[in-house]
């Protein structure tokens, strides 16, 4: 069962890999708060849909709570204050912040999950976060911006949201299905993003004007998001329902090897000598994690 969590991890990884090139076109043009607010609306229906179709174990109320809030500080908060993050910081301030994330989260785990991994296992955690790290941590791009204190105060709470989030909702996931628990997680996300984007966007109009202005590129996003967004988020879930958080969190960091390996194949783009060794390094750690699983 952890090696099935281990594929949906790095599934759940190549969906938003897919997910952030598909939609890269459309995140230029619209609000980036209104396109997650559309995306958690129209995976709801679908996700709703399903769980009708196929019945969901009754749960308690706590453990639906904890989903719920789990949603609202990881989706809510954590996405709204990254956002805010990125106006003020430069991409390495991002990537360095997205690693401190990590090892906040698998800190977490150890500390209040009582995880603990084999001698292997801890190894391929190290390289897939070295690896990821190599990939992303280059040279400074044209146009990057200084980083400001405030950026990085919205970026530092945007990233332990984030890591309390999904530590939340490990600890109750043996006690709920995974579909089930993807809508009420959603669920808090799409409550707290309707609640939270006025506030953000307080004089600067209606912030679902621009998305619903062109209803035809509107569905067009919502088509995709939709697909994208259960398979990143339902896969994510039942990644960590499997596997110890720690592993699941790192093999979901491991996003840009894919992204470097679709352009790569479809795009035709050679990945530098530095995004190819630190791919390379992530594969290995991968191995490591998933050699543990297959020899168990």
């Amino acid at each position: 069962m952890e090696l099935i969590g281990i594929l949906a991890a790095l599934g759940s990884a190549a969906t938003w890999a897919v997910g952030a090139l598909m939609l890269k076109p459309f995140a230029e043009r619209l609000p980036a708060m209104g396109l997650a607010f559309a995306k958690g609306v129209f995976g709801l229906m679908l996700l709703g849909s399903a769980i009708l179709m196929i019945g969901h174990e009754s749960i308690s109320w706590a453990v639906f709570w904890v989903l719920f809030l789990s949603g609202v500080i990881g989706i809510g908060v954590a996405d709204t204050l990254f956002f805010k993050a990125l106006r003020e910081l430069s991409s390495h301030s991002v990537v360095q912040l997205m690693l401190l994330g990590q090892v906040a989260t698998i800190g977490m785990a150890v500390a209040f999950l009582g995880e603990s991994l084999a001698l292997a296992e801890w190894l391929g955690v190290a390289l897939v976060i070295l690896g990821v790290a190599v990939v992303l941590l280059g040279p400074g791009e044209e146009g990057d911006t200084q980083a400001t204190r405030r950026g990085i105060l919205f970026g530092l709470v945007s990233v332990l949201s984030m890591a309390v989030s999904v530590t939340m909702a490990k600890g109750v996931l043996d006690d709920v299905d995974a579909l089930t628990a993807t809508f009420l997680r959603i669920s808090g996300g799409v409550v707290s993003l309707f609640v939270l984007a006025p506030v953000f966007y307080l004089g600067q109009g209606n912030w679902l004007t621009p998305l619903l202005s062109d209803w035809r590129m509107a569905l067009k996003f919502c088509a995709i998001a939709t697909f994208v967004t259960i398979g990143g988020f339902f896969l994510s879930l039942l990644a960590m329902k499997l596997t110890p958080l720690a592993i699941a969190n790192t093999l979901l960091s491991t996003e840009p090897l894919f992204v470097l390996l679709i352009m790569a194949i479809f795009y035709r783009e050679r990945p530098e000598p530095r995004r190819l060794l630190g791919s390379l390094i992530g594969v290995l750690g991968v191995a490591f994690i998933s050699s543990q699983s297959i020899m168990a």
